[in-house]
């Protein structure tokens, strides 16, 4: 820089800046922009790989949703009968008999509200197994028998075993929105109806 004093020390005057603040300010952007631009050129790259790995992602929640329980549920309902997943009924049938306990839970937690419901399976399977005489303490293993035996279809033992998975992530506090507890309800109301139908 230049300066140059005028009469009596009153004006100052700054000829430009110099080439050297020039590039330190390049060099700042250029250090700024470094790694986002080599995040951008790996994530092209290897974007394939990155897309697979994506397409594999289990774990993912926000707010009160949880995708991996969501989507199993979503797996669920489309193995179901039309009676389980049907849409439209879902709240009523869902509220339907223990209606006031279950409403107290699912206020209190939805996770308890799905334990609570996983529960009557668990009854209605200890029941019928004894009917049975089928010995086991186990719910899963006594429809896993129950099925050997003709007793209980094998759809209804693949959806028994899958709430059971759902039913453990709930128990292990992954977090469940309401209305995957209401979904969850209906579901387990229809694998009740057949087991005791059975």
């Amino acid at each position: 820089m230049a300066a140059v004093m005028g009469v009596a020390g009153m004006i100052t005057l700054t000829v430009g800046q110099s080439d050297t603040d020039w590039l330190a300010w390049s060099a700042s952007v250029l250090g700024a922009l470094a790694w986002p631009l080599a995040a951008l050129a790996i994530a092209l790259i290897f974007r394939r790989h990155l897309l697979a790995l994506l397409s594999r992602l289990d774990e993912l929640s926000w707010g009160d949703k949880s995708a991996p329980f969501a989507r199993k549920l979503d797996s669920l309902e489309s193995q179901a009968p039309p009676l389980m997943a049907d849409s439209e009924a879902g709240p009523e049938l869902a509220l339907s008999g223990d209606h006031s306990r279950f409403l107290q839970l699912l206020d209190l937690s939805p996770n308890a509200a799905v334990l609570d419901s996983w529960s009557g399976i668990e009854d209605a399977l200890q029941g019928l197994a004894h009917d049975r005489q089928v010995a086991t303490a186990d719910a899963l293993q006594a429809a896993h028998t129950l099925e050997r035996r003709g007793v209980l279809p094998a759809r209804t033992v693949g959806m028994i075993g899958e709430m059971r998975a759902l039913r453990n992530a709930a128990a292990h506090n992954q977090d469940i929105s309401v209305s995957d507890a209401l979904r969850f309800r209906n579901l387990a109301k229809g694998v009740l109806n057949e087991i005791r139908l059975a």
